[in-house]
């Protein structure tokens, strides 16, 4: 009783102390590392898993928030000569990043999605966006000389911008099947991946919209490369790509004339390169360190489509170049952890559609940045998350949903059950050490009774099996050939004189008998 009462006047003292007692030591560990896993948590989710997931969520919210404003900086001139409100561009965007924000939200939390679209679910997604594709052949709305969007009154809707997310889903369940899985065979695999992507390329050309049909293209294309896609069948595939893109430009005179000015802008500066030398003026107007936010030239009426297509224009004259520096760099870490979120993917299925997320990302990102630094052809793509757009906003924001989404699976995958994943069952045919194939204890020995001789019959006892065949050794024919030897010498087999049940109780083994035993240092230490 003493000694208790010593003891919880110890707990009491060290608690007023702020000294954590053995318990809370304890449950704070446990809250900083796996249980029985050796991994740090955050959040009760390893942290090999969170990491990135935190890593991209930031970039995110950055990239989102900064789109805000430089839609409300580019496009406040064009409010106001349009008798609106200089906020009226970027409450709509507000409205639409938000709209995105629940789509997140419900990917992310929703439990059963990620089965419905892994089983059936990815179809019907492809399947209602290939309907809407149909009714903007039918019924679109034009403007710019393209027929692209369907006009809800309040909102118009362009469903070239779903299919990228709808058309990942599809080609990762074909991909992993196919490649990783091996259900299916490779005419079936065929036939369904070329009308997944082949039909609805065909009505977003149609339209005119030749840079969304080179997206999802070029995606498609990465995905069944990383998939493991033969390098000849990469190499034929890329030249069929070349020549069906310069059939496309021969086809239609504006693509040729846009080749030209991305050759030459300077050389129709006031026709059909007039966007292209005011893109590159702005950028060259920021210099280093930029005018300022707000303080761009090119937004007064000078640029069209400035808080659109060209926003990235307008971002390098008012940040300048160490500005849009840092904007590509957090634009790469986020690229760059949702690589790390499929690295972390706990089936084929989620880690292609977060490859898939992340490379059609990237690549719009690319296809719109060296339209405006006239490196490309300028294909009238918005810039992911930046551009002011609705459809664009909303299909981003979905598809960054899909990568959190693959995050949030992943989570219930511990360090062990990945390392447990990268096993193999070996063979004998497969190159490996000398004893893959056959068991390393060496031949079957059933252990018989010392006082009746090794003449006698065989009692119950411990008997060495090959585990792979239950029972049945494999022996090589030079093992069968070679007899069983037993190893004398200091680091030979301990000989205990007597049977085990007759030393546990203390019977006919004598201390003469265990004084004749070797009285080397190293017998302790044999096998």
């Amino acid at each position: 009783m003493a000694y208790q009462r010593a003891m919880r006047a110890t707990r009491d003292a060290s608690s007023a102390a702020g000294v954590p007692s053995g318990a809370d030591s304890r449950r704070r560990s446990r809250s900083s590392r796996g249980q029985g896993t050796g991994e740090r948590l955050i959040a009760g989710v390893p942290a090999r898993i969170m990491k990135p997931r935190l890593t991209f969520l930031v970039c995110l919210i950055a990239i989102v928030s900064f789109g805000l404003l430089m839609v409300y900086s580019a496009s406040a001139v064009e409010a106001q000569s349009d008798d609106l409100a200089p906020t009226h561009y970027l409450f709509r965007q507000a409205a639409f990043a938000l709209l995105g924000t629940v789509a997140i939200v419900v990917i992310a939390r929703w439990r059963n999605l990620w089965k419905l679209l892994r089983d059936n679910g990815s179809w019907v997604c492809w399947g209602t966006v290939l309907f809407l594709l149909v009714a903007v052949s039918a019924m679109g709305a034009i403007g710019g000389g393209a027929r692209r969007w369907i006009d809800l009154g309040f909102f118009t809707l362009q469903p070239s911008e779903f299919m990228k997310p709808a058309m990942i889903l599809v080609a990762a369940k074909l991909l992993s099947a196919f490649y990783i899985e091996q259900s299916i065979d490779r005419d079936p695999f065929v036939v369904r991946l070329a009308a997944a992507v082949l039909i609805p390329l065909f009505f977003i050309g149609l339209q005119p919209d030749l840079g969304t049909v080179i997206i999802i293209g070029m995606t498609v294309f990465a995905m069944a490369f990383l998939s493991g896609l033969s390098m000849r069948l990469v190499i034929g595939l890329f030249g069929l790509l070349i020549v069906a893109f310069v059939g496309l430009m021969v086809v239609a005179p504006y693509r040729m004339q846009r080749f030209t000015v991305f050759t030459d802008p300077w050389a129709d500066q006031y026709g059909a390169g007039y966007q292209a030398t005011l893109a590159i003026m702005a950028f060259a107007s920021g210099g280093l360190f930029g005018r300022g936010i707000g303080n761009s030239t090119m937004k007064y009426m000078y640029l069209p489509e400035a808080h659109n297509d060209y926003i990235l224009a307008i971002i390098g004259e008012e940040v300048g170049f160490f500005g849009t520096a840092i904007f590509l760099a957090v634009f790469f870490v986020m690229i760059w952890s949702a690589f790390k979120i499929a690295e972390q993917a706990d089936s084929p299925f989620s880690r292609l559609v977060a490859q898939g997320c992340a490379i059609i990302l990237a690549v719009q990102f690319l296809v719109n940045a060296a339209g405006i630094l006239s490196l490309a052809p300028m294909t009238g793509k918005t810039l992911p998350f930046i551009s002011y757009g609705g459809s664009s906003m909303l299909a981003s924001m979905i598809l960054a949903g899909l990568i959190l989404r693959v995050s949030i699976e992943s989570g219930h995958n511990t360090s062990i059950g990945a390392r447990r994943e990268t096993f193999a069952v070996m063979s004998r045919d497969d190159e490996g050490s000398s004893h893959v194939g056959r068991s390393t204890a060496g031949r079957v020995r059933v252990r018989r009774s010392p006082a009746s001789g090794p003449s006698s019959a065989s009692r119950e006892g411990f008997s060495v099996y090959d585990g792979a065949h239950g029972g049945a050794t494999r022996e090589t024919p030079r093992e069968a050939s070679r007899p069983y030897r037993r190893h004398e010498g200091p680091y030979g087999r301990i000989d205990l004189h007597g049977d085990a049940a007759d030393r546990l109780r203390g019977g006919t083994t004598s201390r003469g008998d265990r004084s004749r035993r070797p009285r080397s240092r190293r017998d302790r230490y044999d096998r």
